[in-house]
C-alpha cells in the first residue's frame, strides 16, 4: 500500500497529526521520541547525524534546528531519512497502530462541519475549539453500552482535563477510554463489563491522552 501524505501539523499536547487523503492519522510519537528513535538506529549502526542527512540530501543545520525546536521534519524529508535507513514510514511509525481521525475543516470553509460532513455542535463552536476538534469510528465493544461498534465520536487535543470519556494512546495503541484518575496513576476502564481495568502509575510514558469526547453519533 502506498502512503501520499499531503501535510502534517502538531496537536496542542504534541501529537503529530499526518493527513493522508483528506484523513488524519495520530501518531503516538512526539518529536522527542521521533529524534530519539533515528538516534538509536544510528548509534546501532554507528552512523552520525550529518551522515544520514548528507546521504538524505536535505539540510543539516534545518534538521538541527528541527531537534533543538522540538519538531518533527515535515513529510518529503521524514521520508527522505527513512528511506537512507532503509525503514519505510509504516515500519517507523507502526502505521497498524495508527488512530484515523477526521480532522475540522479549516477557516475557509466556514461551514461548521468535519471532514465527511459532521456538523459541529453550536457549543463547540467557539474560538477554544478551533482546530482542536477530531472526529473518529468506534471499533469493537469495549465501551457498550456507551459507545457502540461504528460510533462516531467527536473530541478535542486538549490532553486531560478531568475524568471522562478520553481519546489515548496506551503502549503505542490508540483507544477511546474512560478514564479515572485515582492515588498513584490513571484507569483506563471499558464500560463493557467484560473488560477489566487498566491501571497506569503516574510515573508511566505508556500513556499519552490527547483529548476529551465530547459528542457521540449513534448509528440508528
Amino acid at each position: 500500500m502506498k502512503w501520499i501524505y499531503s501535510n502534517q501539523q502538531i496537536t496542542k499536547n504534541g501529537f503529530l497529526v499526518y493527513k493522508r487523503q483528506k484523513i488524519c492519522y495520530f501518531i503516538p510519537m512526539t518529536a522527542s521520541e521521533f529524534w530519539e528513535k533515528i538516534k538509536k538506529i544510528l548509534n546501532e549502526r554507528k552512523q552520525t547525524f550529518v551522515w544520514l542527512c548528507e546521504q538524505a540530501g536535505v539540510d543539516v543545520q534545518i534538521m538541527k534546528n528541527r531537534i533543538y525546536k522540538e519538531r518533527i521534519p515535515d513529510v518529503e524529508n521524514t521520508l527522505k531519512l527513512l528511506a537512507v535507513l532503509g525503514i519505510t514510514f509504516e515500519e517507523f511509525f507502526g502505521v497498524e497502530d495508527l488512530f484515523p481521525v477526521k480532522n475540522e475543516k479549516g477557516p475557509k470553509d466556514g461551514d461548521g462541519l468535519l471532514e465527511g460532513d459532521i456538523s459541529i455542535p453550536e457549543e463547540l463552536k467557539t474560538k477554544k475549539f478551533k482546530g482542536h476538534l477530531f472526529s473518529t469510528t468506534i471499533g469493537g465493544d469495549s465501551m457498550a453500552p456507551t459507545l457502540s461498534d461504528g460510533d462516531t465520536v467527536i473530541f478535542d487535543d486538549f490532553g486531560y482535563l478531568a475524568d471522562g470519556i478520553y481519546a489515548v494512546s496506551f503502549e503505542e495503541r490508540c483507544y477511546v477510554k474512560r478514564l479515572q484518575q485515582v492515588s498513584g496513576g490513571i484507569k483506563l476502564i471499558s464500560d463493557n463489563r467484560n473488560y477489566e481495568a487498566v491501571l497506569v502509575n503516574a510515573d508511566s510514558d505508556k500513556l499519552k491522552i490527547i483529548g476529551k469526547v465530547h459528542y457521540v453519533l449513534h448509528k440508528v
